[in-house]
């Protein structure tokens, strides 16, 4: 219920810096899909930890995750905006967080 809540509101707040032309709801925008996201990771470690065969297999797979996403996420908004603009860019942001909240429940069965 956290990773869905916490990847609504980064894919919520996206949209909204999209959408709204002010530098002040960029900001606080910003930061909310900064606040949205940082929930991810530790929920993910907690499920991995919980495993019932190896948890140490699970946590090395959300760290190998972690890193690809850390390492490729970027390059790939930069393509995207290269290509398109950087507000497709973006808004492939705000879409991956939306995927995320609808697929957290069934991830992490809930």
């Amino acid at each position: 219920m956290l990773m869905s809540l916490s990847a609504a509101l980064a894919a919520v707040a996206m949209a909204v810096v999209l959408v709204v032309a002010n530098p002040v709801v960029a900001l606080i925008g910003f930061a909310l899909v900064g606040f949205g996201f940082a929930n991810v990771v530790p929920v993910l470690f907690s499920a991995a930890a919980k495993m019932d065969e190896n948890p140490a297999h699970g946590i090395a797979a959300v760290a190998s995750l972690g890193y690809l996403g850390m390492m490729a996420g970027p390059p790939l908004v930069g393509v995207i905006a290269e290509h398109a603009s950087l507000t497709w860019g973006l808004a492939s942001v705000a879409v991956f967080a939306a995927v995320l909240s609808l697929a957290a429940p069934k991830a992490l069965k809930a």
